[in-house]
């Protein structure tokens, strides 16, 4: 069977290509793709990482089918502005510099008693490094789904009006926001206990990487793998 690989951010470096095609026995997995690939590139190391098919994080023992799409991912750090809105929420990857007023008054609404709002912004000097800029690589595709099962998960833990989640890609320089949250509710503790819980998840599952660029080079941010999910 044949399945089609990409890799991203370390991974996509070490192997030189952004994606490749395998060639594998039926009943093969996850870790089997992982052995190959790591003999075909001998720079590579994906041992920590995460994999995903056909756009869903998936263990290593997880069988793959011929026709699938295999992603190996770093351990996430955490397209265009496709305007996915439904009528109460708001997410989306854009290379765009994120505007908090626009999405404040979104979220803003007679019903809702407070409006509670998130920026990450690059910080320099960083652990006494001045850092000149990051630079953002996304999974486009899942990163959006994952932004979605995000506010679901949100939703179904507190009552809440409307929710917005926004990532760059791309430079971000420092003092510019790279991640935006605003979320909106009836009263205030869920506003803030949901805008919390968004950004730890989007720590811990969003498909998203840094790298960070300083004076004297630059290096890949690390990232959390979830247990369970590690190769």
């Amino acid at each position: 069977m044949r399945v089609e690989v990409l890799f991203f951010a370390l991974f996509r470096e070490q192997a030189g290509t952004r994606k490749t095609t395998l060639e594998l026995s039926e009943g093969a997995t996850v870790r089997d793709a992982q052995r190959v690939l790591e003999s075909r590139f001998p720079g590579l190391s994906l041992a920590q990482g995460l994999a995903a098919v056909n756009q869903e994080f998936r263990p290593p023992e997880h069988p793959l089918a011929n026709g699938d799409e295999l992603a190996f991912l770093p351990p996430v750090s955490g397209g265009s502005m496709a305007d996915v809105q439904e009528a109460r929420d708001s997410w989306g990857l854009t290379e765009a510099p994120l505007e908090l007023q626009r999405w404040v008054d979104w979220a803003s609404a007679p019903p809702y008693g407070a409006v509670v709002s998130f920026l990450g912004t690059t910080r320099s000097p960083n652990k006494g490094q001045e850092v000149a800029y990051l630079e953002y690589e996304a999974y486009g595709g899942m990163a959006e789904r994952v932004m979605r099962r995000i506010i679901a998960e949100m939703r179904e833990r507190w009552v809440l009006g409307r929710v917005a989640l926004w990532h760059r890609t791309g430079r971000v320089g420092p003092a510019e926001a790279s991640i935006l949250i605003v979320v909106s509710s009836p009263h205030r503790l869920e506003g803030f206990e949901a805008c919390r819980y968004a950004i730890e998840r989007v720590k811990q599952i969003l498909p998203v990487w840094k790298k960070e660029f300083s004076p004297d080079g630059s290096h890949w941010v690390e990232g959390f793998a979830p247990e369970g999910l590690k190769l």
